[in-house]
């Protein structure tokens, strides 16, 4: 099944170097703490976005990774940046004050002349990999700095600057795994470890990550050292999980995984471990909500559930796996909820949002962004699959939220083509309900494609009714309304169409209630746009919950696939009507 993607957007190196060195002068004026050492995780965050599009820049123009000049420029700016996110980190977030000046005038030196592709890592966007937890890693690895540390591109590069920082190893090399994303290979002059392939003490370390569904990309750079004569026994892995390889690893993916030696960075409450100086997430927390007895429980992975059903027989499905880390903190009879939304640009940006959510009247009341985790009210209310609304105020809370969105959520941030979207969708019928089915849809589809896609929006993605709380006064809230849009699936932002599509597929909205729902956006809404998405959206969710389902077991694998059958049967509801 297709479900996941990468959305890349072209932007000019030289605004986002102006901007970052904006963000290290912002340094200068602050003052010790969780604030400071957040800004300085920002900057280090967004400068390896930029030394990592510049080398990906660079890789494209000559088809092969090499140890240039601009390339080791960009990698010792890293490592000094390491250096200092290590020093904030260890004296319990008590340095004040700005960076060495030296670091600003590294950065202003890097050659931005070219556009670049950018993007959030997602690590650091969805599941709250932080590059503090690589100094821990690398510490307590017994490497020293006879390492030559090497970085897949991308956030590998940043994660190998700190693993680099922490060894007191030279300044990491990076690599960029191209080709088939189950069967990826390296393109890379040997000249790169030129200086370790004949010192027989010297370790490599892989840094990344990884590894995903299938661990090619850290699988490629194992073999290309092996093809240049380093045994298996001198590398060293990081990656950021102790699980294997995915469903997609190859046997000799598997045979890599199991006989080169691995670091696991550090688990979030490791790397801000309770025992430590170190300030714990519940000091960011008690810190921002004025409360100093706060308590966190831990509600990722579906937990949420318990606090809002009566018994796990009435539990929606959860896909577990990519849920995002959340907690509900109490102090007395006060509750929030702790959920992590992103290092760098990505958490202020859903922050901002959801402040803009709740001064429409749409979303929980947000306290602050701590260090990547938004704190917001606890919204006490019943789930809307527990408490449907009657039908005719469901079509207007669903039209008020919609045209909101549409109207003040506007953006030029990538998602997927349309084509890109029916091949999915025919990918998924195909695996799903067979070839000829597929061959279909992709008629279908063709002669349906609009010549004119309108602007995009930020939109919500998950209408599902347990997504929706009613409150004891009859309000509506939603939650979980600033993700999707910038989740690590295919999707991304899209035209309001897509949320349109996704509410009459929910509800089963009839003509007459489809019709009122457009009738009340504040924009022309394209009907034919609304059609084209209607099976791409069902082909879309029949992926998602069939691929979680196969990560689980018992009653939850159970609750996952009677929501992907439940997809699968409107897709054949679909294609029945489109052959009548």
């Amino acid at each position: 099944m297709i479900v996941y993607g990468d959305h890349k957007r072209s932007e000019s190196a030289q605004q986002l170097q102006e901007a970052t060195i904006e963000l290290a002068q912002n340094l200068g004026r602050m003052s010790r703490g969780i604030k400071r050492h957040v800004a300085l995780v920002e900057l280090f965050v967004s400068v390896s976005e930029l030394v990592r599009g510049l080398a990906d820049a660079e890789f494209k123009a000559r088809g092969v990774d090499t140890n240039s000049p601009s390339r080791q420029r960009g990698a010792r700016l890293l490592v000094e940046l390491a250096a200092e996110v290590a020093e904030s980190w260890r004296s319990g977030f008590a340095v004040c004050g700005g960076i060495d000046p030296r670091l600003l005038q590294m950065l202003a030196a890097l050659d931005c002349e070219a556009e670049i592709l950018t993007g959030s890592a997602e690590g650091y966007a969805h599941y709250a990999l932080y590059p503090e937890s690589y100094l821990g890693a690398a510490q307590e690895s017994g490497l020293d700095a006879n390492t030559c540390v090497i970085g897949i591109r991308g956030i590998g590069l940043g994660l190998a600057a700190m693993v680099a920082a922490a060894l007191g190893a030279p300044a990491p090399i990076s690599l960029r795994p191209v080709g088939h994303p189950f069967r990826r290979h390296v393109e890379a002059d040997p000249r790169l470890i030129a200086v370790w392939r004949n010192e027989p003490s010297a370790r490599f370390a892989v840094v990344d990550e990884g590894p995903g569904l299938s661990g090619s990309s850290i699988h490629a750079v194992v073999t290309w050292l092996r093809e240049l004569g380093i045994e298996t026994g001198r590398i060293h892995l990081f990656p950021s999980h102790s699980g294997e390889p995915g469903a997609e690893a190859s046997q000799d993916i598997r045979e890599t995984w199991m006989r080169c030696r691995k670091h696991v960075a550090m688990t979030f409450e490791r790397t801000f471990p309770e025992s430590s100086r170190i300030p714990t997430l519940r000091d960011w927390v008690a810190e921002a909500v004025g409360r100093p007895e706060v308590r966190l429980t831990e509600i990722s992975g579906g937990a949420w559930r318990t606090f809002h059903y009566a018994g796990e027989k009435l539990w929606p499905p959860s896909a577990r796996g990519t849920e995002r880390r959340k907690f509900l903190a109490s102090a007395g009879q006060d509750r929030w909820h702790v959920k992590f939304v992103g290092l760098g640009e990505t958490g202020p940006r859903k922050t901002r949002v959801a402040k803009m959510l709740h001064q429409a009247g749409l979303g929980p009341q947000v306290v602050g962004l701590c260090h990547g985790f938004l704190v917001e009210r606890w919204t006490d209310g019943t789930t809307m699959d527990q408490l449907p609304l009657p039908r005719q105020r469901l079509v207007a809370e669903l039209t008020r939220y919609l045209a909101w969105r549409a109207t003040y959520l506007r953006t030029r941030e990538p998602g997927a083509s349309l084509p890109a979207l029916g091949q999915m969708a025919v990918h998924n019928v195909s695996e799903a309900l067979g070839e000829n089915q597929a061959a279909g849809l992709r008629t279908w589809l063709s002669k349906q494609a609009p010549a004119h896609v309108p602007e995009r929006v930020e939109i919500d993605g998950r209408l599902h009714p347990w997504e929706f709380l009613v409150g004891s006064d009859g309000t509506l809230v939603k939650t979980d309304a600033v993700d999707h849009c910038r989740g690590h699936d295919l999707i991304g932002c899209q035209p309001i169409e897509w949320d349109i599509a996704g509410a009459c597929a929910e509800y089963g909205l009839s003509q007459s209630e489809a019709a009122t729902l457009i009738g009340g956006m504040r924009d022309h809404v394209d009907a034919g746009l609304i059609g084209y998405f209607e099976p791409c959206y069902l082909a879309f969710q029949l992926g998602l919950w069939s691929m979680a389902a196969q990560s689980e077991s018992g009653a939850e694998k159970a609750r996952l696939a009677k929501m992907a059958n439940r997809y699968k049967a409107g897709l054949t509801r679909f294609l029945a009507e489109t052959e009548a």
